[in-house]
């Protein structure tokens, strides 16, 4: 998400405030503004302009617009309220990260490729063979 600010907010019409990378951050930035009671409109945008029919599973941007009185107080709203870098903020390390060494038990088994494909093959077979079996006896 970026907050658009370019200076021209003494305009008439709809005013640029933010760029929203998905549909849904477009829908929570609106949501955030209807809330403080201002009117906002999002239109969808590609590197040519509006595109119309791509369907409902393409992830695409938007463009947030507002009337140009309510530019600045959108603009200082969304500054405010949404965070930019999520990665800044320090992701606590796991509870039993630290006591991994004195784990007890059986250690995650280290099939290599053609161990795995080979595991697969035998259990495809047997499972195989006991059908061909179970139909031999019972036809």
């Amino acid at each position: 998400m970026d907050i658009v600010d370019r200076g021209d907010d003494s305009g008439e019409g709809p005013v640029q405030i933010a760029f929203a990378d998905t549909r849904e951050e477009a829908a929570l930035i609106r949501g955030l503004l209807r809330e403080a009671k201002i009117k906002s409109i999002a239109r969808q945008t590609s590197f040519e302009g509006p595109t119309l029919g791509t369907g409902l599973l393409t992830r695409s941007s938007r463009r947030i617009y507002v009337r140009s009185e309510d530019a600045a107080a959108a603009r200082t709203l969304i500054a405010e309220t949404m965070v930019e870098d999520p990665a800044e903020i320090e992701i606590p390390e796991p509870v039993n990260a630290a006591y991994l060494d004195e784990a007890r038990g059986h250690k995650p088994r280290g099939y290599n490729m053609i161990g795995a494909y080979a595991r697969t093959w035998l259990v495809a077979i047997v499972v195989l063979g006991l059908i061909l079996v179970a139909f031999l006896i019972f036809h």
